[in-house]
């Protein structure tokens, strides 16, 4: 699914109706220049329609407040829809691991040498 953005004119018209001040709930702080972002009231992820009526200006704090529950909201509706949908999550495949072996004696236990057998008659 494609991503709607805001057209010019609605971005021109929502930054005309905040007159340069936060949107955000309770902050109201003047917005500088390159410090704001257009959001959608109702996420975009959510069928949130790309209108003046869905378009608010936030200044970046507030905006990141807002995207941080925008994606917990989102997630939780696509999980419910699953569920709606019986779509569950794939089983994970179990390997065998690794094999046991029975505890060594003795962690100090002298390995046996080789006896090696040289050939003097090359």
């Amino acid at each position: 699914m494609a991503r709607k953005e805001f057209s010019k004119k609605t971005k021109r018209d929502a930054f005309m109706r905040a007159a340069g001040h936060c949107e955000g709930a309770g902050c109201g702080v003047k917005l500088t220049l390159g410090k704001f972002a257009y959001d959608h009231v109702n996420p975009d992820g959510l069928t949130g329609e790309p209108t003046l009526e869905n378009c608010m200006v936030l200044c970046d704090p507030c905006h990141k407040a807002k995207t941080r529950q925008d994606v917990a909201d989102i997630a939780k509706a696509k999980r419910r829809e699953d569920a709606h949908r019986s779509i569950r999550r794939p089983a994970t495949l179990q390997g065998q691991g690794f094999r046991r072996f029975a505890p060594q004696g003795s962690a100090t236990r002298k390995i046996p040498k080789l006896e090696i057998a040289y050939r003097r008659d090359r």
